[in-house]
């Protein structure tokens, strides 16, 4: 163990590191090694470490039954009520770093002897191709083996900046769009502009408004409104802090149209280790605190100007 964490992590003080031991702890191991086979394993100066051919041969050869191992101990752990081990997670970028890091911090506080691996990306990440064990989706999958449990619905909001809305006045009706700068968001997978979506008379309805600025991030588009810029039909998830925070206020909100649901996805609950099943059953109840939706209470408050 204490060769291959110095071999992955490229010195004996970060091998110490993880370890909890000192760095001559780490050195002595080593070399008794290299006394035991004979062999030389790594190249050693005062600036760096390298592995010698017969250092990557032994670390080639060690990781896996060094992984095993620990999958026995997480085996015994869950035996004894204990969750631990390495948790892997996927998330769309806007929903990992504004409302999942909380629940993943908060996750961790209580059972700090998981190691969780975040990837955050607006890439859907294959269960089968991609090591991760539980998967946040704003689509419903098309795989019908996951099982795909709802959190939140969102919903497409149209905002405009107090000082927009006290120079230029407020929209009162998607038609009342082509009289006002408004800011368009390019899809940077397809370069397609995003049409604006209203529920008008009980019928969906889209619209696509001149565009006096356009953004291909969602966040850009948001700190552009604040700013006065223009009016902005945007995810309630990307405006909920600037609504919050008072930068944004809602315009239209009778046309307002739920758009999309979040999912909380996994490939089954057979076999499934400790930590994924206690993480699943965490987030949802922490997730369903987080309200995504502008509410019926909150409209009138974030509409005020």
């Amino acid at each position: 163990m204490a060769f291959v964490r110095a071999a992955e992590l490229g010195s004996f003080a970060a091998a110490a590191n993880a370890l909890n031991v000192t760095p001559a702890a780490i050195g002595q191991t080593v070399k008794r090694l290299e006394d035991r086979f004979g062999v030389k394993l790594m190249s050693r100066t005062t600036r760096k470490m390298s592995l010698t051919p017969e250092g990557w041969l032994l670390l080639s050869r060690c990781r896996r039954p060094l992984a095993e191992l620990d999958e026995v101990a997480e085996v015994f752990n869950e035996a004894r009520g204990v969750v631990s081990g390495e948790l892997r997670v996927s998330a769309p970028l806007e929903f990992g770093r504004n409302h999942l890091l909380p629940v993943i911090a908060a996750f961790r506080a209580k059972h700090p002897t998981v190691a969780v691996e975040l990837d955050v990306s607006d890439r859907i990440r294959d269960f089968v191709d991609d090591p991760i064990d539980v998967a946040f989706r704003l689509h419903r999958p098309e795989d019908g083996t996951l099982i795909a449990r709802p959190i939140s619905a969102l919903q497409a909001v149209t905002v405009a900046s107090p000082a927009y809305i006290e120079q230029h006045g407020a929209p009162r009706h998607p038609q009342d769009l082509e009289r006002h700068t408004c800011i368009n968001y390019r899809y940077p997978s397809s370069g397609a502009l995003y049409a604006w979506s209203f529920l008008i008379d009980g019928q969906e309805m889209t619209v696509l408004p001149k565009g006096g600025i356009v953004v291909n991030d969602p966040e850009v588009s948001c700190e552009a409104a604040a700013l006065g810029l223009g009016v902005l039909q945007t995810g309630s998830n990307y405006a909920a802090p600037y609504l919050k925070g008072g930068r944004l206020r809602l315009v239209m909100a009778r046309f307002m149209l739920t758009t999309r649901t979040l999912y909380l996805c996994y490939p089954s609950r057979e076999h499934m280790p400790l930590r994924v099943r206690a993480f699943i059953d965490f987030a949802l109840q922490q997730l369903g605190r987080d309200r995504l939706l502008i509410s019926a209470r909150s409209v009138k408050a974030y509409s005020k100007h």
